[in-house]
């Protein structure tokens, strides 16, 4: 259930509960590109993250006003919202407070608006929370998501040779890239290529033969070029086994489709079956 955002500075201490005035360092602190924090802490022993690790976070944004205009809640995501510490490629990039922080650190930030905005004011700031959850060496992350893929890689694998079975489709071949397809009705057009234009109906389906979208149902065609990723990968590599005019199947692995987030009625990890029509050119 949706929560109403805070929209008084001192309102996010309910969201923030880890900031407390005894463990506090009253001071501010201010960066070489201009930017003034100050960093509630408990453990003064923990290391902090550096460029290249992967941190999970919360950050809120308020503007000169102190008008909340950005909050990483509306994520909906528990555990934080997760990114890579990049090197900054702005003056100013209110992320450079992360490599200060230690894990469960919170931080005030003041950012004088002159700093963002080209026309920004010199007297007046923008104020950020931040809350460092949690962060992990680049080594250590890609090891974890690497462990993680490849056993997903195995279980999506096991789950569309069965769902093939099931349907009596062994005729069903698999693509370089881990797509399976099938050609039911043969068109009379060219194969598609990397670069051409293409329509087509489809039905997406779950493995249960859920369905979650239906281009017929909107009388609405999927309209997009071939290779330029406007689709997911799965469909803008599967899409080259067919030729204009065809109809047919193709089973898209979670890892070419979305992953292991959850979209609408698609959860994580999720095969993707599409029956598709290919209009001819």
């Amino acid at each position: 259930i949706a929560m109403k955002q805070p929209t008084n500075i001192n309102m996010l201490f309910i969201m923030f509960p880890m900031f407390s005035s005894t463990n506090a360092k009253k001071h501010w602190q201010k960066t070489a590109s201009g930017i003034c924090y100050k960093l509630y802490t408990k453990d003064k022993s923990q290391v902090r993250p550096k460029i290249g690790d992967y941190i999970w976070m919360h950050l809120v944004k308020y503007s000169p006003t102190k008008k909340e205009i950005f909050n990483t809640r509306i994520f909906d995501v528990g555990n934080g919202v997760e990114m890579q510490l990049k090197a900054v490629q702005k003056q100013v990039d209110v992320t450079e407070i992360f490599t200060h922080m230690r894990k469960g650190d919170s931080a005030l930030v003041k950012i004088p608006c002159h700093l963002l905005d080209s026309n920004g004011s010199k007297k007046k700031h923008y104020t950020f929370r931040l809350q460092l959850i949690d962060f992990s060496t680049k080594e250590a992350y890609e090891k974890v998501q690497w462990e993680k893929e490849f056993l997903q890689a195995q279980a999506d694998s096991l789950v569309m040779i069965e769902y093939l079975s099931m349907h009596n489709m062994l005729d069903a071949l698999k693509d370089a890239a881990g797509n399976y397809f099938v050609r039911q009705i043969r068109g009379n057009g060219a194969q598609l290529q990397i670069g051409d234009s293409v329509q087509l109906h489809y039905i997406g389906k779950l493995t249960t033969d859920f369905e979650f979208d239906n281009s017929y149902g909107r009388k609405q065609t999927l309209a997009f070029v071939v290779g330029k990723q406007q689709v997911i990968e799965g469909l803008d590599k599967g899409i080259c086994n067919f030729y204009y005019g065809d109809k047919g199947i193709l089973l898209i692995p979670s890892r070419l489709a979305y992953g292991d987030k959850s979209v609408g009625k698609i959860p994580a990890n999720a095969v993707l079956v599409f029956d598709i029509d290919i209009l001819p050119k």
